[in-house]
């Protein structure tokens, strides 16, 4: 085979080019990786950012809390996180009243959801510590189960005063909290966390303390819980005897108020009854009253009614009498007479009878008998 002089040492220098160049290559690499990892920091959007500085001309905390970002750090500097979002510390007695009702059978279950529930909320702005035992002015004592939401406002002052990760909790924020609770709610006495008034206006002027000292050193409080509380047992035995006593005491008052109201009622209702009754007599006496003069208006005027219609009959009796005594009464008389024949039969008597009684009647009451003439054909036009 036939080759061409210096290809070998050619591709030789080919191949330590390229050597080179893949050395170079991962140098660069590596001196990225080790200053993007010791001259760089990475603040996350739920923290804060707080640099420390080693060397210079200054040392210590910086004055600057920065936010969300990728920041460039000298040497000697390192940038510390903390926390932005709530924090949740609890003083509760959860997990022990859940054992106290589930018993043996169940301990196992609610130890695991509590050690769950710790693992979600995290330990870095979640913390739960014992419930806190509220010694009351009146002496007894109240289990408080409390909770205090808050946050970090002033990251600087917080890295000055108590360092770096979470030693701001064990240091400040549990003691501080617990001492303001029992220093403002320790002042009521057992009853008053019965008295909801009372007991929230304790729980704002506790509230009001504990922002005042956590503001000063660099937090912000953002609520404060009072969840639930519990009496002693033998405490809340002499306490529920004490308000039965008490309700009993209300209930005796209450009815008997009622029971005078009921008087006071029944007596206006009689009075009422009583009203009533006499309205009612009034009205009935004016009613009969009315009745009574109407039927005497009526009895008048049918009085007066009968007497003028008794006048005029005997009037127009009067005037008949003295129409009969005149010259032409005779033949009023004499046709009235005829009519009283009106009602007989022809069967009964014949037109010569009927003429003939007629002519006999008229000459009896003194009517000329020629005037028969004009009374037959009435009795003719009858048949």
């Amino acid at each position: 085979m036939v080759q061409v002089a210096g290809v070998v040492r050619a591709m030789d220098t080919l191949k330590a080019s390229v050597r080179r160049t893949a050395f170079l290559v991962l140098a660069i690499l590596l001196v990225s990786t080790l200053f993007y990892g010791s001259c760089t920091a990475r603040v996350l959007p739920n923290q804060w950012g707080v640099e420390q500085r080693k060397f210079g001309l200054k040392t210590g905390v910086a004055d600057t809390a920065y936010g969300p970002g990728l920041y460039f750090v000298g040497p000697g500097v390192t940038m510390h996180t903390f926390p932005r979002e709530i924090h949740v510390l609890e003083a509760s007695y959860d997990r022990e009243e859940a054992l106290r009702k589930g018993g043996s059978s169940l301990a196992n279950s609610v130890n695991a959801y509590f050690d769950h529930r710790s693992r979600l909320l995290g330990t870095d702005t979640h913390r739960i510590i014992d419930a806190l035992n509220v010694q009351t002015s009146d002496g007894y004592a109240v289990t408080a189960d409390v909770t205090l939401l808050y946050s970090i406002e002033d990251p600087v002052r917080v890295a000055r005063d108590f360092g770096w990760g979470s030693l701001y909790v064990d240091s400040f924020a549990i003691n501080t909290f617990r001492n303001g609770v029992l220093t403002t709610i320790g002042k009521l006495n057992a009853e008053s966390f019965y008295d909801e008034a009372v007991r929230i206006k304790a729980i704002e002027e506790t509230e009001t303390l504990l922002r005042q000292r956590f503001a000063a050193r660099g937090f912000k409080v953002d609520k404060l819980l009072l969840r639930n509380y519990r009496y002693v047992e033998a405490y809340e035995k002499s306490l529920e005897a004490k308000k039965v006593a008490v309700q009993l005491t209300e209930k005796n008052r209450k009815e008997g108020l009622v029971n005078e109201e009921k008087a006071k009622l029944k007596q206006i209702e009689s009075k009422g009854n009583a009203a009533i009754t006499i309205a009612e007599s009034e009205v009935n006496a004016r009613i009969a009253k009315v009745r009574a003069e109407a039927d005497l208006y009526s009895s008048q005027g049918r009085a007066r009614a009968d007497k003028e219609v008794n006048v005029a009959a005997a009037e127009a009796k009067r005037l008949k009498a003295e129409a009969l005594t005149t010259s032409g009464g005779r033949y009023v008389v004499a046709l009235e007479t005829s009519k009283m024949f009106d009602n007989i039969e022809g069967a009964v008597m014949s037109p010569e009878q009927y003429i003939s009684f007629v002519r006999s009647a008229w000459a009896l009451i003194g009517v000329s008998p020629g005037a028969a003439t004009a009374v037959a054909p009435v009795a003719g036009d009858k048949k």
